[in-house]
């Protein structure tokens, strides 16, 4: 490389400055380039005949339309063109998602196909496009060295006899539909490794009977509002396995108290190594689960059309975990149910009766260590402002559950706000929690708080008499 410099007199010199990088072994410069954008790392090729073919050995390519931006050319041209010219043997990532802007006559499948005669190991498609949803080609679900597969809308998954993904642990289907029941049993009875597997349902998906039947499975989280006008935003929660989700509902969901006759639509779990369950369900069809899991984590979110809800509830006896969005009928059920291994239990109370039968549910609980009430999370107090109710009484059963004598160790009321009843809550854990560490209140902001009433708030929960001579009363903002 030629650098140009002026020295004393006027004159000027010209020398050879060496390109270090250039230098470098080709395995090293491909590495290089996996760290930055696949354009860029194209891009490269005109530098000079040696870089002209080092991205074409790149292991990993991502390909993703530029949203912010529709009447930009689709990221499909450069894909076609680019993906034709890719020369290494392994592609170990690819990443491909297209928007509406993306011709209807794309041939994803080519580019599927070519994916799977690279050994590829993650693949990840997403077709946000205007077109009908395409079937992929029959040697995807044959690919012996993928591990990660995420399909996502505008899919069709139609899986052949043969179907036999060896080496999947991970499946991600997001809002696709599928040829018939048969043809999920398929995909699923051809992972004899599968670990985790994240559903998000769609009206009209084809399918009936959602049938889960995978004896190593160990975690799975489970999506479906189906009547409900609800956004399917992209997220990230499908990466691994969160305790914690936000649900975007509608706020005039109302329990219907009665049952409908059944469809014969719903979901069948039959995965006796399941230890993670996530189940977010607004449908009102029916959830089977069979040869009882071992569950240790399961966050529930159903609607108040559920059928069978207590029997439900019940699988979930042995569990160590559980977050509830609390329905009136979650909570009638609850008060029945024993958990005698419940550690850490993470309620979000609706516009409910909860406080009500808390304290049943604290007895059927001897062993809980932490409790977190969660008023953040739920929609509909979100929208209306307006946390649930409580009648006067709520406290006074003439007897202190187990728990709070001798396992309740951690307290947290998340968004707190000063309500009466809110303050009675923390009063009747913090007064007859016997070992307790700490009890944590999370205020939430309030436009019209200012720092004196805020103060006072604070001061009335200080005021509070507590039993355990050694806990902590912590805020947070």
């Amino acid at each position: 490389m030629l650098e140009t410099t002026k020295v004393c007199g006027g004159r000027i010199e010209e020398r050879v400055c060496e390109d270090m990088i250039s230098a470098l072994p080709e395995d090293l410069l491909v590495n290089i380039l996996k760290y930055v954008p696949t354009k860029d790392a194209v891009a490269t090729m005109v530098l000079s005949k040696q870089w002209r073919f080092i991205w074409t050995m790149l292991p990993k390519l991502v390909y993703k339309e530029n949203n912010l931006d529709k009447s930009k050319k689709s990221v499909w041209w450069f894909l076609d063109k680019s993906l034709q010219l890719h020369k290494a043997h392994v592609l170990q990532f690819l990443l491909i998602q297209l928007g509406p802007q993306c011709p209807s006559d794309a041939d994803v499948g080519k580019c599927v196909a070519k994916a799977v005669d690279r050994r590829v190991a993650v693949l990840i498609l997403e077709l946000l496009w205007s077109a009908d949803p395409v079937s992929l080609p029959n040697s995807l679900y044959s690919c012996a060295t993928l591990e990660v597969l995420y399909l996502s809308h505008k899919i069709l998954v139609d899986v052949p006899c043969t179907a036999r993904l060896q080496s999947l642990t991970v499946l991600i289907l997001r809002c696709v539909v599928y040829k018939n029941d048969e043809s999920l049993d398929r995909l699923l009875s051809g992972c004899p490794v599968l670990k985790l597997i994240i559903v998000k349902r769609i009206k009209d998906d084809n399918v009936k009977r959602f049938t889960v039947k995978v004896p190593s499975l160990l975690v799975f989280k489970y999506e479906y509002y189906d009547h409900l006008d609800i956004p399917y935003s992209d997220g990230e929660e499908d990466s691994e396995v969160e305790e914690d989700s936000d649900v975007e509902g509608d706020s005039d969901v109302e329990e219907d108290s009665d049952v409908e006759e059944d469809s014969g639509r719903g979901l069948v779990i039959d995965t006796p190594a399941l230890t993670g369950f996530k189940f977010t369900d607004y449908s009102g069809d029916s959830c089977s689960i069979e040869h009882t899991p071992c569950f240790e984590q399961a966050y529930i979110d159903v609607g108040g059309n559920f059928p069978d809800m207590d029997n439900f509830l019940r699988s979930f006896s042995s569990i160590s975990f559980l977050k509830m969005d609390l329905t009136n009928e979650m909570i009638r059920c609850c008060k029945t149910i024993k958990f005698p291994r419940l550690t850490v239990c993470r309620i979000c109370p609706w516009n409910s009766d909860w406080m009500d039968s808390l304290v049943p549910f604290l007895e059927n609980t001897p062993k809980l260590k932490s409790l977190i009430v969660d008023y953040h999370s739920v929609v509909s107090q979100r929208l209306t402002n307006k946390p649930p109710m409580a009648s006067a009484s709520w406290s006074e059963t003439g007897y202190t559950p187990e728990c709070l004598s001798s396992s309740l160790e951690k307290f947290e009321l998340i968004d707190y706000t000063g309500r009466e009843e809110e303050l009675e809550l923390v009063e009747y854990i913090l007064s007859n929690s016997g070992i307790l560490e700490t009890a944590t209140i999370s205020m939430r902001p309030l436009p019209d708080l200012n720092l004196k009433d805020k103060d006072a708030m604070m001061k009335k929960l200080k005021d509070i008499p507590r039993v355990s001579g050694t806990s902590q009363l912590v805020f947070k903002n």
